[in-house]
Order: C-alpha cells, then structure tokens, then sequence
C-alpha cells in the first residue's frame, strides 16, 4: 500500500514552525520526512530537534541533497540527486546501513543504475506541474509503469500531486508519494492529509 511521503520546504514551513508542523505530520502516522532547505546555511539545532521528534514517532528524516549536514547531526537517511554524489561514496560517509533515495527524474536507466548501485528507493518526477518546483523535468506515468514492472526496490512519485489527482498515482500501486504543498494548504496539516489519504 502506498504511503505519504511529506517534504519540508523553506517557504511553506519555515524555522520558526517548521517544529510544531513537522509533529502535526508525524501525529498523522507519515513516517517518511524529508528536510528539504535550499539556504546556503542550515540550522543544525533545529534539524537536530526535527530528526529527534522523527526519532520519537518512529519515522525516518531524510535528509536532501546534502550528505555532510546529514552526517554534522546524526542524519542516517539522505535523498541525493544526479549532482550529490554516488550511493558508494554517501555510505561511506553514513555507514553501510544508510537509508539512501536517489532522484531519477524520467529516466528508467538511472533507476536502475542506483538499484544496481544499492539504493533504498528511487524517485520519478514531476508528475504534474509543480507548484514548488515549475520548471522541473516531467516524467509521464508510462515511464512509472514501465519502472515497476523492472524495478525491484521501492519507487516513490513526486510533482504536483493533491487530493484531486493523487487517485491518478495510487492507481500505478507504487510505494511512496511525496507531497509539498497539498500537504501545507490549503486547509490544516491534519485536514490535508486525511483528504490525500482517503483512498489511501
């Protein structure tokens, strides 16, 4: 069965509730978050809280696209893109039991070139057109289809995705689907989730 992935986002939940936001999702029994800032400095206080409050509902905080601040608070799970590194050399740095994800855009082949590589899951997007990411790459559900039929570790789908097509991705059967701003607006954490998840 497929579960809600949530995604942080600098905008939407920013420092100063990002605490209070992250436990009104975790209460909503998500157990994957990503920490995803873009600010050149990062509060480690702060991701140190999220990762101890993840610890704390049992759920993984995953860390995007920075491997050394991973590594600074005591992160064991990353999600890296094409420019972030290889699997070999963020288990390196994390230990051999790091829970890695890996951003395969609309590309079949590198899917599974990080399956091969030791992935824990990979990652097609954008679905649909993404409010926080716009000019993103699109990735056509055939390619999804296609990826499963091959695939052997989990697949999570990113872009786009709200209470009004998310039956749509629920229907490829895959694992993991990440949310961004369907989750933040437009109502309640609470509210949002159990609308995306009613078919869950």
């Amino acid at each position: 069965m497929a579960e809600i992935y949530a995604i942080s986002d600098d905008i939407l939940t920013p420092d100063d509730t990002i605490l209070e936001q992250t436990r009104e999702i975790l209460e909503c029994g998500i157990k994957y978050f990503q920490y995803r800032s873009k600010k050149a400095i990062k509060d480690e206080n702060l991701a140190r809280k999220l990762l101890a409050l993840c610890d704390d509902f049992g759920a993984k905080l995953i860390v995007n696209d920075d491997v050394t601040f991973a590594k600074k608070i005591g992160a064991k799970c990353v999600h890296i893109g094409k420019d972030d590194g290889d699997i070999k050399a963020v288990r390196e740095i994390l230990g051999k039991d790091a829970f890695i994800g890996v951003s395969c855009y609309n590309d079949v082949n590198l899917a599974l070139k990080a399956q091969d590589e030791g992935a824990s899951y990979v990652a097609f997007g954008s679905v649909f057109t993404s409010l926080t990411k716009p000019t993103a790459t699109r990735c056509s559900l055939q390619t999804i289809m296609q990826a499963k039929e091959i695939l052997d570790i989990p697949i999570c789908v990113i872009g786009g995705i709200n209470a009004q097509n998310i039956d749509r991705i629920l229907a490829l059967e895959i694992d993991l689907i990440a949310i961004i701003s369907a989750l933040y607006r437009p109502e309640s954490i609470s509210e949002n989730y159990r609308n995306l998840s009613r078919f869950l």
